[in-house]
C-alpha cells in the first residue's frame, strides 16, 4: 500500500473522465490507503465548470456512500475545491481547498484558467498586456481566501503561471510579481498554515514545475507554511503524478514533513 494520497480528485461531477466511484476503484488498484474528492464548488456566473447546488447535494451523498462501501479497502474523504466567489457550502464535509479561479474587471468574471490563448488574448484585452497587472489584481484577492473560505488547503496558489512554461509569458522574478505573490502569501498564513504542493498542471500541460514553484516554496518554508501533496487528478492516471519528485523537491526547499488527512484530522508524515 502505497504512502501516498491524493485529495484533489475531480470527477464527471465536474470536469473529470471518470466516476467517483470508478476514481475510488482505480485508487484501491494502485494500492492507494485513501482519496479525497473536492469538485469545484458552485460560483453563479460559471455553470459550466462549476457543479449546481443539487449536483453539490448529490455528489456528497455519493461520496459518502462510497466510504462505507469500500470501508475494509480504502479510506474515502468527501471536500470541495472552495473557489472564493462560493457563498454556500453543503453539509458532510471532511475538508475544502480554498481556491480562486477568476478576475473581475469592470464587473466582468473572467476565468485565469482557459486555455493559454485565452489567458493571452484576456491580459492584452483587461490589463493592456500586462501579466504583471493581472498578478497584481489577482494576488490581491487571492490574499484573503482563508479568511473568506475557512479552508483546510490553500489550493493552487500561483494558477495563473499555468501556462508560463520556461518564463514563456512573463519573468517570475520580476519584483513586481514577486511581491504581490510574497504579500498574499503573507497574509494567507494569518489564518491557513497548508499549501498544496499540485502537479496537475505538469500532467495536463506540460509545465515543468508545481504550484507553488519552487522559489515560493523555499519562500513557504521560510514563512512556517507546511505542504501536502496533490495532484488535481481528472483521471486515473494522473494519480499521484510525480509525487516522488515532489517529496524530493520538497526537501531541497527545507522541508522535513508532509501533511496527510486521516479520520482523526490532519498529521504530519516524514517526508
Amino acid at each position: 500500500m502505497t504512502e501516498f494520497q491524493n485529495l484533489h480528485t475531480h470527477t464527471t461531477y465536474c470536469d473529470g473522465a471518470l466516476t467517483p466511484e470508478e476514481m475510488v476503484k482505480a485508487a484501491i488498484d494502485k494500492g492507494f490507503g485513501s482519496i479525497g474528492f473536492s469538485e469545484h464548488s458552485y460560483v453563479p456566473f460559471d455553470i459550466f465548470s462549476t457543479m449546481d447546488l443539487p449536483a453539490t447535494d448529490e455528489y456528497v451523498s455519493v461520496v459518502n456512500a462510497l466510504k462505507e462501501k469500500y470501508d475494509s479497502e480504502i479510506e474515502v474523504f468527501v471536500g470541495l475545491e472552495h473557489d472564493y466567489y462560493t457563498e454556500t457550502l453543503p453539509e458532510g464535509l471532511d475538508y475544502t481547498i480554498g481556491t480562486l479561479h477568476y478576475t473581475n474587471r469592470f464587473g466582468q468574471f473572467i476565468s485565469v484558467d482557459a486555455g493559454v490563448k485565452y489567458q493571452i488574448q484576456m491580459v492584452k484585452d483587461f490589463f493592456g498586456g500586462d501579466y504583471y497587472a493581472l498578478a497584481e489584481d489577482y494576488f490581491s484577492v487571492f490574499s484573503e481566501i482563508a479568511k473568506k473560505t475557512k479552508a483546510d488547503i490553500v489550493g493552487h496558489f500561483d494558477l495563473i503561471a499555468k501556462y508560463n512554461i520556461d518564463g514563456c509569458l512573463f519573468d517570475e522574478q520580476h519584483p513586481r510579481y514577486v511581491s504581490a505573490a510574497l504579500c498574499a502569501m503573507d497574509e494567507i498564513l494569518k489564518n491557513c498554515k497548508l499549501f498544496e504542493v499540485n502537479t496537475g498542471a505538469m500532467y495536463r500541460v506540460g509545465k515543468l514545475v508545481p504550484f507553488p514553484s519552487p522559489f515560493l516554496l523555499k519562500e513557504l518554508k521560510k514563512r512556517g507554511g507546511e505542504v501536502i501533496l496533490s495532484s488535481d487528478s481528472h483521471d486515473s492516471d494522473s494519480l499521484c503524478f510525480k509525487f516522488g519528485e515532489m517529496k524530493e523537491l520538497l526537501k531541497a526547499c527545507g522541508f522535513k514533513h508532509m501533511k496527510k488527512l486521516t479520520k482523526s484530522g490532519f498529521v504530519s508524515a516524514k517526508l
